[in-house]
């Protein structure tokens, strides 16, 4: 019996006051992943489906569904990459145990707010990406079109447009002197170069062909010592 809302709000007499309020999203269902872009509200619902919604929002004291797209899996986080694009870094669900499968990262077309439809979909693998739950961790360079996703130990770099998404490559930080190789956590472009972070260290790659181009290790952290305790004062008999 469950339902979600979008409720606007507005600053009024130093205080928010509600505006409007849109009710009967996803019934029975949980929000997952919202995105506001212009006059446009984006709501991704899940419970056996991912019921993503358009939202209008041009008017706030009355928001509406413009459109709804249902699709097995979900999207944890969306980004727009491009004029009438929607990427979505999510998870794919087995249709039996609607449990999380994998991964998957899809490309909607919103250009027509009340038809949205996927335009492609990519299935990274077995496991988790960080950019689900931190955006920090996701990367669109517009200029290119390129896209970084960390998706355990690697950084997934991907390029998306109206065409579909297609894989470039996969960095991993081989140079870490570690055990196992570590989890990449961020990626940033500075000029010709991609650099990827994780606990180990910092790795350059090209940014068309990501050729290695470098690598730079951290420090390894010096413990901070713990003081030793003072000596522990005589006591002082009490006077008689």
């Amino acid at each position: 019996a469950s339902q979600s809302y979008l409720t606007t709000l507005r600053a009024q007499n130093g205080a928010l006051a509600q505006v409007g309020r849109l009710s009967g999203l996803g019934k029975g269902d949980r929000v997952y992943a919202v995105r506001m872009i212009g006059d446009t509200g984006y709501v991704v619902t899940f419970r056996q489906v991912d019921p993503l919604y358009t939202v209008d929002l041009h008017d706030p004291a009355s928001p509406q569904v413009l459109g709804e797209l249902e699709l097995p899996g979900y999207s944890s986080y969306l980004h727009p990459v491009g004029d009438g694009l929607l990427l979505g870094i999510g998870q794919n669900v087995d249709a039996k145990t609607n449990e999380p499968s994998g991964t998957q990262v899809s490309l909607f077309d919103v250009s027509n707010p009340a038809q949205p439809r996927r335009l492609a979909e990519a299935s990274l693998g077995q496991g988790w990406s960080t950019a689900e739950s931190d955006h920090h961790a996701f990367l669109y360079w517009p200029q290119t079109g390129l896209v970084v996703v960390p998706f355990g130990q690697q950084a997934v770099a991907m390029h998306v447009s109206t065409s579909g998404i297609d894989e470039l490559g996969r960095i991993t930080h081989t140079q870490a002197r570690e055990a196992q190789l570590p989890q990449i956590d961020r990626s940033v472009v500075v000029g010709p170069a991609l650099f990827t972070v994780s606990s180990a260290g910092v790795a350059a790659n090209d940014l068309d062909s990501l050729r290695s181009l470098g690598w730079a290790t951290f420090p390894a952290a010096t413990p901070t010592p713990v003081p030793l305790p003072g000596p522990i004062p005589t006591p002082v008999p009490a006077s008689p």
